[in-house]
């Protein structure tokens, strides 16, 4: 757990907010994907997570909706007069060609992700927007990314899920991972280092 509390502290402030997000979409019952958007000096101006599969009762417009990704939420509480092109925004997964085009649109110079998608992974299918990932492929936090994805899968649609099923055959470490929460009883836990620290270990081994 320290070696999680240290990493974590030293984590940019942007792919830990992303993180923290994404668990939030977990624990509220949707898919696990979180986006902020920070301006030039690196200060988080709007963030968003992935609303599209959470359970009625919220208030976002764009919930329960197809475009409710963490992308498009974060770009919706970006003002109409920015100039993005000098902000970064920031995914824990690889934005999907409809958020790529959006985020091209909008005229977003950078993006940065955390992790592959899943679902891409499964299906083939992949993102357009100019865009690179934190670290190596493999790395901590990206494991962490695919694990809360892939975890947030399993709990709406079983070990068995297509896309469950598929990154247990390409990418199979943090897919195991995720399955094997599928069995943790009680509640979840209250915050990401929490359902995190326990993790740390085999996250690291994974990666």
């Amino acid at each position: 757990m320290s070696g999680f509390q240290q990493a974590w502290r030293e984590l940019d402030p942007a792919p830990r907010r992303c993180l923290e997000l994404a668990y939030d979409a977990l624990r509220c019952g949707g898919l696990a994907v979180g986006a902020v958007v920070t301006d030039p000096a690196g200060r988080i101006v709007a963030e968003g997570r992935n609303r599209a599969y959470d359970p009625p009762g919220g208030s976002d417009v764009l919930q329960g909706t197809p475009l409710a990704h963490a992308e498009l939420n974060a770009l919706a509480a970006v003002r109409t007069g920015w100039d993005l092109a000098e902000h970064t925004v920031w995914s824990t997964q690889e934005p999907c060609p409809m958020c790529a085009a959006a985020l091209a649109f909008t005229g977003v110079d950078t993006v940065r992700f955390l992790a592959r998608d899943p679902w891409a992974l499964a299906t083939g299918a992949t993102g357009s927007a100019p865009a690179a990932a934190l670290g190596p492929v493999g790395g901590v936090w990206d494991t962490l990314a695919s694990v809360l994805f892939l975890h947030s899968v399993a709990l709406a649609g079983g070990p068995d899920h297509p896309t469950v099923r598929r990154n247990l055959e390409l990418a199979p470490a943090p897919a195991r991972i995720a399955v094997g929460l599928l069995t943790a009883a009680g509640p979840r836990p209250p915050s990401l280092p929490d359902y995190a620290g326990p993790l740390w270990d085999r996250l690291l081994g994974a990666g």
